[in-house]
């Protein structure tokens, strides 16, 4: 189970991006542009539309390696926070 934001009190949030209306899969690739940008273990505050983004996006997240931290619903979608994550190949 994600853990909500009250079970992670203090947690630093890194960057921010808002991917709410955008395309598929321009939100996806939004996101790992972002977390490309960004150091190993720093948190990214992803908000995504409900539906079809929630479906595929934390999941291909998690695939490269990146942790979800949180899930929680927020006004007009939904708020995840992501750390950074690289895949040892």
């Amino acid at each position: 189970m994600i853990p909500t934001s009250s079970d992670l009190k203090g947690l630093k949030v890194d960057h921010s991006l808002d991917v709410r209306g955008a395309v598929s899969p321009d939100g996806y690739r939004k996101a790992v542009t972002q977390l490309g940008a960004m150091k190993e273990h720093e948190v990214l505050e992803l908000h995504i539309d409900e539906g079809e983004a929630l479906d595929a996006i934390p999941f291909a997240l998690r695939a490269e390696g990146h942790e979800i931290l949180v899930s929680e619903p927020a006004t007009g979608g939904v708020r995840l926070l992501v750390r950074k994550r690289t895949l040892v190949t």
